[in-house]
């Protein structure tokens, strides 16, 4: 049994996300960290992934829960939605589900609109594989 890190399902989702085709046949950038108004839009910004233990046995964890915010930036409000929508699409192929979803900002430094989506996946150490949390 193995210990599954924060950085290794940050590494996961930001892979995942990278194969994602937004805008006709083109990858979107994704980034971990904020963007500036010399970034490159669309793009999605991973948040770290926060995680608690749900079992452990001898001190190694057996069973994590991983919760991570993902950022849609776009200039237009329905392109942020439909990349929310591809992430959501993508994310599923390992049982990573969205469990909420804030209203769309404006950011006045960079001009671009903002989606904020929560995910949510448990890992199983003994199964070496991602489970539904709900």
């Amino acid at each position: 049994m193995k210990d599954f890190t924060t950085e290794q399902m940050s590494d996961i989702v930001n892979d995942m996300l990278e194969e994602i085709e937004d805008v006709k046949g083109q990858n979107t950038e994704t980034t971990l960290t904020m963007p500036t108004t010399e970034s490159i839009f669309p793009c999605r910004v991973i948040g770290t992934p926060l995680e608690s233990v749900n079992k452990s046995r001898n001190a190694i964890p057996i069973r994590k829960t991983f919760q991570f915010t993902i950022e849609h930036w776009s200039d237009k409000q329905r392109f942020c939605m439909e990349m929310a929508n591809n992430t959501d699409l993508k994310l599923r192929e390992k049982n990573i589900i969205r469990i909420n979803t804030n209203p769309i900002l404006f950011d006045q430094i960079t001009k671009k609109h903002r989606l904020v989506t929560i995910y949510e996946v448990r890992y199983n150490a003994i199964t070496n594989s991602f489970e539904y949390v709900r």
